[in-house]
Parts: C-alpha cells; structure tokens; sequence
C-alpha cells in the first residue's frame, strides 16, 4: 500500500479482496494518508465495501468521466451544454440519491419549457451517463432515466418558401451566403452537411455530390443539377477544402438579416430543407425518390410531405379538365335517370353507355 502524487493530486494504492485499488484523494497528503489507513483496516476487519463508497460518490463526477471518455467525442451538437445543465440541476446530489422522480420532473420541466423532442434528446445525454457508470464498474444502482415517461415528439410543422418568397430571400441576401443558400435549396442539404462540404465531395462532371457523414450514419449521393452546377463553377471549383467557407456564427448572422430584409417570418434554416422537398415532391410526386434524396431511413419520416403531392395532382387535374373540349353547359339540364334510358341504344339495358 501507498500513496503518490501526480499531477497536483494525492492517491492512494492499495490491495483488496485481490484486487489492486486506486483512489484520488486531492491536493492533501495528509488526507491521503488518513484515508490510506482507514482502508486498510476497513480491509482487515471486512468493511470494506467498495460499491457502497461509489454510490456516495456525488454525481458531478460520473458527468466530468463520461465527458472526457465519451462525450467529447460525440458528433451531436450541444453535448457539453447538456450535460452542465444536469450538473447545475443534479450536481449538488450523490449518485445514488438521484431518483426516477427527480429525472421525471427534470423532464416534464424541460418538455413544457421547449420542447417534447428537446427534453427526449436530453434523456438521450443523461441516460449514458449512469450506463457507463455502471459499465465502468463505477455505480451498481439502476438507471432513474431509462424510466422517464417520455412525450411523442410534434414533427408536424412543415414551413416551406413559396416561389415568391424564394426569390425574395435570394435577392435579399448577401453575396457570402446566396450560394450556400442555392445549395440548400437546390438539394435539401443538412447546415451541417452544407457547412462541412468539401470539394473533394464534389464531382463537377458527374454533377454528383457526396455526402459521407449524415444524421443517420449513412453516405449518400446527390445529383445536382444545371443551376446548382453553375453556381458551384462560380465558386471554384478547387482541388480541396471547404466549398464555401462560412463559419456557422456568420450564418446565423446573415441569414437572419436576409429574413428581415425580404419580410419572411416564422422560418428557420432548416424549413429551406422543407422547401426543397415540398416543391419536389410537388412537380416530381416522387416520394421514393425524395427519401433517398433526403437521407431518410424510413418511408415514414418522407410520408409528411405526401399530401402536397396530392393536392399538386388536385390542380393538375384542374388544369386538365380546363383544356379538355367538354363544358358542362353542352349538355342538357336536369337530366335524370329516366331521360338517360330513353336515349340509350338499341339493345342496351338502359344504361345510357
């Protein structure tokens, strides 16, 4: 048994129940050693129960752990921010004291606060984190998330630019972000995907772009089209590097005054992926072809736009039935069963056919 110092902090080393132990103790050696002598005779005497002593442990560390072993890591957005906000809400709790209940009324809060699907991404954050504590041998209690009566998420909102107001957001908007826009628009491009474009991704004379990291994990190709390839040889193209190097703050800053200027309201980057696909879906009627298109991994997450596709047929039959040589005035009024049976023809049942 012993105790060193690294890195500012005194440990302790020890054996028990034929295990080698380690515990950070702190910037006191004299603490370390206190404790170093309390765990030998817990030892000794069978007290030692070392289960019992990670429950206690506050919950903040288990946050801290599961950052720098996994959460740094992570693709997702926001993590960081999630998870000091269960410090600020839970951080003054050990980890065995955090209960379903507490998880829940968290959950509810935030649910009400923003959104059903903001507080399921959160559940999404904090569940791993008392997963891994027990993966890594660091907590033995159950998981209070994993029983978190969750809300279903409302992804009705389909807000999409008429034509009128495509042509008003792009002639309102600068010269930094209009090809940025073009792409989206032309494509249904992710911002993230649209931001982390690289040329090497773009194929100028196949008129392809590849997309090799998407939401859902899988690469994909997108045709683009005469438009969109002009706008993009305006640009470049160039061996390497970003396609059109806007920072995400600038963006935001841009596209906001963009809005303002040509009077749109209640519209989000992400509606420009909306756009795209409704007005796909209503000159094309294709919704095979604009899951693909967007990536979706269900038929499911594409049906929402299924009722454009009808209501564009609605008015193509409109259109139809107006160039077609039939008006109704041709015919007589108050026709009836009756008259149709007089006229009909020799040998028929009366049908009038």
């Amino acid at each position: 048994m012993a105790i060193f110092e690294k890195a500012g902090n005194w440990y302790i080393d020890y054996y028990a129940a034929g295990k080698r132990r380690r515990e950070k103790i702190g910037p006191s050696k004299t603490l370390a050693r206190e404790i170093l002598l309390k765990r030998q005779t817990e030892v000794v005497e069978g007290r030692f129960f070392p289960e019992r002593r990670r429950a206690a442990r506050p919950f903040v560390e288990f946050v801290d752990k599961y950052w720098e072993l996994e959460g740094r890591h992570l693709k997702a957005k926001g993590v960081r921010g999630v998870l000091a906000a269960f410090k600020a809400r839970f951080g003054g709790k050990l980890m065995s004291e955090i209960t379903a209940a507490d998880v829940q009324a968290y959950y509810n809060e935030t649910a009400d606060r923003a959104s059903a699907a903001t507080a399921n991404r959160q559940m999404n954050f904090l569940s791993p984190v008392f997963n891994r504590a027990k993966e890594w041998g660091d907590y033995q209690g159950e998981n209070p998330a994993a029983k978190v009566r969750r809300r279903r998420e409302d992804n009705r909102r389909l807000r999409f630019l008429s034509e009128e107001e495509i042509k008003r957001l792009l002639g309102c908007a600068s010269d930094r972000i209009r090809p940025l826009l073009a792409c989206a628009l032309l494509t249904g491009m992710r911002r993230g995907e649209i931001l982390r474009l690289q040329w090497e991704n773009v194929d100028i004379e196949r008129s392809l772009i590849y997309i090799l990291a998407s939401k859902s994990g899988k690469p994909r190709e997108l045709p683009i089209g005469r438009n969109l390839t002009q706008t993009l040889l305006a640009l470049g193209p160039r061996a390497a590097g970003p396609v059109f190097g806007v920072p995400e703050i600038t963006l935001r800053t841009h596209f906001k005054f963009a809005l303002i200027a040509a009077d749109i309201r209640d519209f989000r980057f992400h509606d420009l992926r909306h756009t795209f696909a409704s007005h796909f879906i209503m000159r094309m009627g294709d919704l095979p072809a604009l899951q693909k298109l967007l990536g979706h991994s269900s038929p499911e997450m594409t049906q929402r736009y299924a009722h454009l596709a009808k209501k564009h047929l609605a008015s193509e039959i409109d259109a139809f039935d107006a160039a077609m040589p039939i008006r109704a005035e041709n015919f007589p009024k108050n026709m009836n069963n009756t008259s149709l049976a007089r006229r009909s023809l020799p040998g028929t049942l009366g049908t009038g056919i």
